[in-house]
């Protein structure tokens, strides 16, 4: 863990409320391994307080990707940096990361959750894990990421509770098609995580959660959420639990 100085490289609006930053972080892309995170200085600012967390969507060369959900100020004011401005980033974070056993891999992204995923499909399909996608969102608006699935080449299944785009319906339904032998790695809302560890489909599962972080390093305790085994830290124990010691 560091605290780096990094260069936007690139900062764009997807669809929806999605963005694209591009963050020029050599030793961060070099470091980061699905399921880790960082914590993002947006401003050079005491405003807005305080540092924000997002999953590390995909390494390129020297730079990482973060996609983000324009949802308060602090995203406002990381949807107004431009090319060439530095900020601080400090990572990687997360210890409790990704199971890679299995050679058949289902990972369910709920909205801007699947960039919780994109890192991992990458690195599963590397060392000639077979993987499938399915990405989930309310609208077709909020399926912004499905140019990346397209671009690296995966397969994948889309769903919208509206049905604008793919099949109309929740993304849990995906579990009927693939049996057990699937390794099912999820992240997205709450409810979606409820749902799947609800469905009593005998599959292997795997859950990175989202929440709220002020530290990112186990230190402040806000981000703790209950298990079989207590209390456990997202940013430092997790992010990534297996779905049978999540307590919702």
């Amino acid at each position: 863990m560091k605290d780096y100085l990094c260069p936007v490289v690139e900062n764009r609006h997807i669809s929806g409320r999605l963005y694209l930053l591009k963050l020029h972080a050599p030793e961060l892309a070099k470091e980061t391994r699905a399921g880790q995170f960082v914590m993002v200085k947006v401003s050079g600012s005491l405003e807005p307080l305080g540092r924000r967390a997002f999953a590390v969507a995909d390494k390129e060369g020297e730079s990482i990707l973060i996609f983000y959900d324009l949802v308060g100020r602090g995203t406002l004011f990381m949807s107004e940096l431009r090319e060439g401005e530095v900020i601080q980033v400090l990572g990687p974070l997360g210890k409790g990361l990704f199971f890679y056993e299995g050679q058949k891999h289902l990972l369910l992204g709920g909205g801007v959750g699947l960039a919780g995923l994109t890192l991992l499909g990458k690195e599963l399909r590397d060392i000639g894990k077979r993987v499938v996608f399915a990405y989930g969102g309310r609208s077709a608006e909020h399926l912004g990421m499905e140019f990346w699935l397209k671009e690296k080449g995966f397969e994948y299944l889309l769903y919208t509770e509206d049905g604008s785009k793919g099949r109309k319906g929740l993304i849990t339904e995906v579990l009927k098609e693939f049996d057990s032998s699937w390794v099912v790695h999820a992240c997205g809302p709450k409810g979606m995580l409820r749902a799947l560890k609800n469905h009593k489909s005998g599959h292997r599962m795997y859950f990175s959660l989202e929440s709220r972080m002020a530290c990112g390093w186990g230190v402040c305790l806000g981000c703790v959420v209950r298990t079989q085994g207590g209390y456990r830290r997202v940013c430092y124990e997790g992010p990534v639990f297996p779905a049978e010691e999540v307590l919702f």
